[in-house]
C-alpha cells in the first residue's frame, strides 16, 4: 500500500489559527467594551458626586454670606446628621487658616488646607486625596467664603471606590467568561468554515488511492470553497480522463500484440521441432520461444491487473478456509525454498476462521508476495508465514530476513513495472506486486508493508473477514 509523506508545514492547524483570532477577538472587544463602559460610569459617578457637593457648597456660601452663624451651625449639624461623621465633614476657616466653624473632625483628623486658597485663589477647588485609612480616598472643595473666609467640604469615597472595585472584579470575570466561551465557539466558526476544506481533502486522499471516481457535492460551503470544489472536480475529471486514456492504450497494445507473439511463437516452437539435428537452430528456436513465453506472461498479468481494477473480471466467491489456504500455498513453494536454502515456515492459525474469496485469483496475490520473499532472502534465511484474524479482518503476514527495501522505494514497490536498484538483478517484470495489491483490494482489503533496508521485509495481505 503506497504512502506519501506530509509535507513540511506549521505544526498548528488554519483551525487552531481562526480559533486563536476569534479568542483574542472577542477577548479584546470585551476588554474594550469593559474600560469604555468603566470610564463612563466613573466620569458619571464622579460628575453626580461633585455636583452634590457643590450643591452644598452653595447652601453653606449662601448662609455665610447673609452672615449668619447661627443658621450655619445649624445647617452644619444637619449636614453631619445626614451624612455621617465618617463619610463627610464640612468646615469654615479664616483666611489666615483658623477654623471658625467645623463638624465632627474626629475621623479627619490632619485633614490640609487647600494651598489655592491660602494664597488667595478665588475659584473654587476640586481635589481628591488618599486616607491613612480603609476609606481609600477623599473629594474635598475648597471655596472662597466673604467676608469671613473660606469653606472647605470633604466626602469619604469609600462607596465610590467599593462600587468600582465590584465593577472591576465582575469585568474581569466577564473577560474571562467571554475567553472560555469564545475559545468553543470560535473552534465551532473555524471547522463549519472549514468543512468543505475537510471534504476535500478526505476526497482528495481517495483519488491518491486509486479511486478517480470521487467527487466532491456543491452544497453550498461558501463562494470561495465552492469554486475550490468546483476545480477540484474539474481537475479529478481530467486526471481520470488522461489516467483511462493510458491504461486503455497498454490495454490495446497488450491486446494487439498477443497474436502476432502467439505466431512467432508457434514458428519458433515449429522451427525448433524440425530442427532437432541442428543444434544451433534448435537452440535459438527454443530461446525465442522462451522469450515470447515471458512476453505473454507479462501481457496477461498486464491485462488481469486492468481488468481487476476496472472490476469488469467478476470474482467468483467461495468459502475458503484461511488455515488451510496459507498451507496449501506454503507447500506450493516449499520445494522452491529448499531449493535456495531458504527455511519455509508456516504458522497455524489459533483460531480457524472461514472468509468469502475468489480462491484462484487470491492464491494468485498470495503466491506473488511469498514467491518473492523467497527470491529476495537469502541462503540460510527464514520466510515466515502467519494467518491471524483481528479487528473483523484476516491479516495473512509474509516475512522474510532477506535484504530489504529501502525507505524511498517503499510509497512505489506497488506502482506498474517498478523496480527498486536491489531488486533488478532478479528475474521478474515488476508487476507481481501491483496484481497482490490489485486483488486484495477487489476483495475490499489491501496490502500493507513494512521494511528495512538489511533485515527484511513483511508484507501484509488484509482481507475483510
Amino acid at each position: 500500500m503506497s504512502s506519501t509523506a506530509k509535507s513540511g508545514g506549521p505544526p498548528y492547524s488554519i483551525a487552531a489559527r481562526l480559533t486563536l483570532f476569534f479568542l483574542l477577538f472577542f477577548g479584546l472587544v470585551t476588554f474594550i467594551s469593559g474600560a469604555a463602559l468603566y470610564q463612563l460610569v466613573y466620569r458619571h459617578v464622579s460628575s453626580e458626586l461633585d455636583g452634590d457637593i457643590a450643591r452644598d457648597m452653595g447652601e453653606f456660601k449662601r448662609i455665610v454670606r447673609h452672615d449668619n452663624l447661627g443658621a450655619l451651625k445649624e445647617a452644619f449639624a444637619a449636614y453631619e446628621k445626614s451624612s455621617g461623621k465618617s463619610g463627610s465633614f464640612v468646615r469654615l476657616v479664616d483666611g489666615r487658616g483658623h477654623v471658625l466653624m467645623a463638624t465632627d473632625m474626629g475621623h479627619w483628623h490632619g485633614m490640609p488646607l487647600p494651598e489655592q486658597i491660602q494664597s488667595a485663589e478665588k475659584a473654587p477647588i476640586f481635589s481628591t486625596i488618599d486616607l491613612p485609612d480603609d476609606r481609600l480616598k477623599a473629594r474635598l472643595l475648597a471655596a472662597p467664603a466673604a467676608p469671613v473666609g473660606y469653606l472647605q467640604m470633604g466626602v469619604s469615597l469609600e462607596d465610590s471606590e467599593r462600587l468600582f472595585g465590584h465593577f472591576k472584579r465582575f469585568g474581569f470575570a466577564i473577560l474571562m467568561m467571554m475567553l472560555v466561551l469564545g475559545a468553543p465557539i470560535g473552534w465551532w466558526l473555524a471547522r463549519r468554515a472549514l468543512v468543505g476544506v475537510e471534504v476535500v481533502t478526505q476526497t482528495a486522499r481517495s483519488v491518491a488511492d486509486g479511486h478517480f471516481s470521487e467527487r466532491v457535492d456543491v452544497t453550498g460551503y461558501g463562494r470561495e470553497i465552492d469554486d475550490l470544489v468546483f476545480s477540484f472536480n474539474l481537475m479529478v475529471e481530467r486526471v481520470q480522463a488522461v489516467m483511462d486514456e493510458m491504461r486503455q492504450v497498454n490495454d490495446n497494445i497488450a491486446h494487439d500484440l498477443r497474436s502476432p507473439l502467439t505466431r512467432i511463437r508457434a514458428m519458433a516452437e515449429d522451427a525448433a521441432l524440425s530442427n532437432e539435428s541442428h543444434s544451433e537452430t534448435g537452440e535459438l528456436a527454443g530461446s525465442i520461444v522462451e522469450e515470447c513465453d515471458r512476453l505473454m506472461l507479462l501481457i496477461n498479468t498486464m491485462l488481469d491487473i486492468s481488468e481487476v481494477e476496472a472490476g469488469l473480471g467478476r470474482l467468483r466467491f467461495e468459502s475458503v478456509d484461511v488455515d488451510e489456504f496459507v498451507r496449501q500455498a506454503v507447500e506450493l513453494f516449499s520445494g522452491v525454498a529448499e531449493e535456495q536454502g531458504v527455511r519455509l515456515v508456516c504458522e497455524p492459525m489459533v483460531t480457524p476462521v472461514s472468509i468469502q474469496a475468489d480462491r484462484r485469483k487470491l492464491q494468485r496475490a498470495l503466491t506473488n508476495l511469498i514467491d518473492n520473499a523467497i527470491k529476495y532472502t537469502l541462503r540460510d534465511g527464514q520466510v515466515r508465514i502467519k494467518a491471524v484474524h483481528r479487528n473483523g479482518c484476516v491479516e495473512i503476514k509474509v516475512s522474510d530476513t532477506g535484504i530489504g527495501i529501502a525507505a524511498n522505494d517503499l510509497p512505489r514497490i506497488f506502482d506498474r513495472f517498478y523496480r527498486a536498484d536491489e531488486s533488478r538483478h532478479q528475474s521478474g517484470n515488476g508487476l507481481g506486486l501491483s496484481l497482490a495489491q490489485a486483488i486484495a483490494k477487489a476483495h475490499g482489503g489491501g496490502i500493507s508493508v513494512t521494511s528495512k533496508p538489511g533485515s527484511g521485509s513483511a508484507f501484509i495481505l488484509i482481507l475483510p473477514a
